[in-house]
C-alpha cells in the first residue's frame, strides 16, 4: 500500500469511526474520505490520465532482451484486434523500461555519437534499430515511460569501458541522454514506483526478460 492510498485507507476508516459514534455527522465522514482521494489525484503523474482502456497492461523489462517488451506491446495490439476484436480504443498498453533496456528509447543521432550504446544493446548499428517500431507504437497510444533513475546512471553502462568511472563524463552523458529520447517518450521518476502505480490502477503486469 502506498503512503497516499494508506493515508486515504486510514482516514476513511476514521471518519466512519466518528460517524458509528456520534462524533461525526455522515456528511462530514463523507468529506473526509473524498478530501483523501482529491489529495491522491492532486499528485498524478501526467501519463495516469491516459489509463482509460478497459484492457490494461504494463510490459517492463531492465535488460535489452532484443527489445521483446516493444514487441509484446505491438503484438498484444494486433492479436486484441485480429482474433478478438478489441480496437486499440479499448485498450491501455504501457511500456517501462530501465536499467539496460532504457537504450531502446535514444535517438539516432546518440545512437551514432556512441558505438558503444549498440553494444550494449546486443545491437551494433549507427541508428537505434528500435525507432520505427517505437513510432508505431507512439501512433497507436501505446504509453512509453523511461526510468529517470535509469537515465541519470545510462553513462556509467553506455559510455565506453574506459569513461565509466569519470564521473563527470557519466553525469554529462545522462543529461545528454535525456536530452535525445525518442519522440513519445515520457520520464518518470523511478520505474520500481510506476509499476506499482500502473497495477494500482489496474493494468496487469508483464515481465519481458532480463
Amino acid at each position: 500500500m502506498t503512503p497516499n492510498s494508506a493515508r486515504r485507507d486510514f482516514l476513511g476508516r476514521l471518519a466512519a469511526l466518528g460517524a458509528a459514534v456520534g462524533l461525526l455527522p455522515t456528511h462530514t465522514a463523507a468529506a473526509a474520505t473524498a478530501s483523501a482521494d482529491t489529495a491522491i489525484v492532486a499528485i498524478e503523474d501526467p501519463w495516469m490520465k491516459r489509463v482509460t482502456g478497459t484492457h490494461k497492461v504494463v510490459f517492463h523489462s531492465h535488460m535489452p532482451t532484443e527489445g521483446l517488451a516493444l514487441r509484446w506491446a505491438q503484438t498484444y495490439l494486433d492479436t486484441q484486434k485480429t482474433t478478438y476484436g478489441i480496437w486499440e480504443k479499448d485498450c491501455t498498453v504501457i511500456v517501462g523500461l530501465n536499467g539496460r533496456s532504457i537504450g531502446w528509447f535514444f535517438n539516432d543521432a546518440l545512437w551514432a555519437k556512441y558505438p558503444s550504446i549498440g553494444d550494449v544493446m546486443g545491437m551494433p548499428s549507427a541508428r537505434s534499430p528500435m525507432k520505427e517500431a517505437i513510432a508505431t507504437l507512439t501512433s497507436r497510444r501505446v504509453i512509453l515511460l523511461a526510468c529517470a533513475n535509469s537515465i541519470r546512471a545510462s553513462g556509467g553502462r553506455f559510455l565506453p569501458t574506459e569513461l565509466r568511472a569519470d564521473r563527470e563524463r557519466t553525469t554529462a552523458f545522462g543529461d545528454e541522454a535525456r536530452a535525445n529520447l525518442l519522440p513519445g517518450v515520457e520520464v518518470v521518476p523511478a520505474m520500481i514506483v510506476t509499476l506499482q502505480q500502473a497495477q494500482e490502477r489496474g493494468c496487469r503486469y508483464v515481465y519481458a526478460g532480463g
